[in-house]
């Protein structure tokens, strides 16, 4: 079972990884905005993006959607600030490109999500 929701939640993580570079890649390229903070937009995009599929598709939860998108946004929250913290030392610290920056730190933050998410926001075992 934890392989197929695994499976889907990259395909849902995928999904919501293009709405986030698409967006980002737009504030940066188009509008002007900084690298640090277009990947912030970015990955508001992705939470709307892959809670709805996380809820219903990848984990088809039980657990009311209220209950389940306050503590699905929290790990989301946690997943934004490892993703901003790490985009930061990468970008001004070590000189990465933003997009380089990005993939590389895509890396790391989902498999957490995941974890959180799987055991804890979507999960209906009994508290």
């Amino acid at each position: 079972m934890i392989l197929g929701q695994a499976g889907r939640y990259l395909v849902a993580g995928g999904l919501g990884t293009l709405a986030h570079l698409g967006l980002m890649t737009l504030c940066v390229e188009s509008l002007g905005v900084r690298p640090v903070a277009g990947a912030v937009v970015g990955f508001a995009a992705a939470v709307g993006v892959s809670y709805a599929l996380n809820q219903y598709w990848t984990f088809q939860s039980s657990r009311s959607p209220v209950q389940s998108f306050w503590r699905f946004l929290l790990v989301s929250i946690l997943g934004l600030l490892m993703n901003t913290g790490m985009m930061f030392g990468l970008v001004h610290y070590l000189g990465w490109w933003y997009l380089k920056a990005q993939l590389s730190v895509i890396l790391i933050v989902p498999a957490t999500n995941f974890l959180l998410n799987r055991y804890w926001s979507f999960s209906t075992r009994a508290e």
